[in-house]
């Protein structure tokens, strides 16, 4: 620590005992970007967890301002905040400054592991549906004619990504991204390019859907149906029949766009 804040009050001087911890980080956050601000150098910078005990605007605030300054040094920002990351992703997109993501895992019982991009649950669709053709070649390679245990846990695992990424799909296509779970705000800028969805799309969604439902884990199946899951072709042939929801309805937004 090379400097410390002390109030200059008659009770005490101490700043911890007048203000809570999430004031002490907005001061601190304060101090350390107006000194930036001051510094005649463009020196690269690293903060962890920033906003932790930030109040909501605050938050936005220290978003904007680190996004600001990645025009003029390189930024670095450990968080475990998934909201938070989802406000500088909005702040990174607006300003269009080049990024890169990584995420750190444990593995082989040793932590820090870093891959490239994001965890599956903050992926987007199209990072989704990749990660799902990747996994479905590996899958029908070595199908069987009569899959076992192993087998049938991992196609359940990889319908319960379907039909996750069938939703993340609703929200950032069908709804084009007007409205985003970790948002505050809604994209009212964005509804203008909302075309919905025609009768067909919607029953080739509803379908996905159930065919989705019914294959995971999440349900307990009938054992006395003793049903057999779906092969690894037939998962390939679902997740084209996702790709093609999703480009029927971008070829309509871009002959909305045309016409308009």
């Amino acid at each position: 620590m090379y400097h410390q804040l002390l109030l200059d009050l008659p009770v005490t001087k101490k700043i911890d005992e007048i203000l809570s911890e999430g004031e002490q980080r907005a001061i601190a956050l304060g101090s350390f970007f107006a000194e930036l601000a001051l510094a005649n150098h463009s020196c690269g910078i690293i903060l962890d967890d920033p906003v932790s005990s930030l109040d909501h605007w605050r938050r936005r605030n220290v978003a904007r301002r680190l996004v600001e300054e990645a025009k003029n040094r390189q930024v670095v920002v450990f968080t475990h905040d998934t909201s938070f990351l989802g406000q500088l992703s909005d702040e990174i997109e607006a300003a269009g400054i080049p990024n890169s993501t990584s995420f750190l895992e444990w593995r082989g019982g040793a932590p820090g592991c870093v891959n490239d991009g994001l965890p599956w649950d903050h992926q987007g669709y199209k990072a989704r549906i990749n990660a799902l053709e990747q996994a479905q070649r590996m899958l029908a390679k070595t199908w069987p004619a009569y899959p076992g245990e192993k087998e049938t846990g991992d196609i359940r695992h990889q319908y319960d990504r379907l039909r996750a990424t069938l939703e993340r799909v609703i929200q950032d296509v069908v709804f084009n991204g007007v409205v985003k779970r970790y948002r505050d705000w809604i994209r009212v800028d964005s509804l203008e390019d909302v075309v919905g969805f025609s009768r067909p799309e919607y029953e080739a969604i509803e379908k996905l859907h159930k065919r989705s439902c019914d294959v995971v884990t999440a349900h307990d199946p009938s054992s006395a149906k003793a049903a057999a899951v779906p092969s690894a072709a037939d998962l390939g042939n679902d997740i084209v029949a996702l790709k093609a929801i999703i480009e029927a309805i971008r070829d309509r937004r871009k002959a909305a766009k045309a016409t308009a």
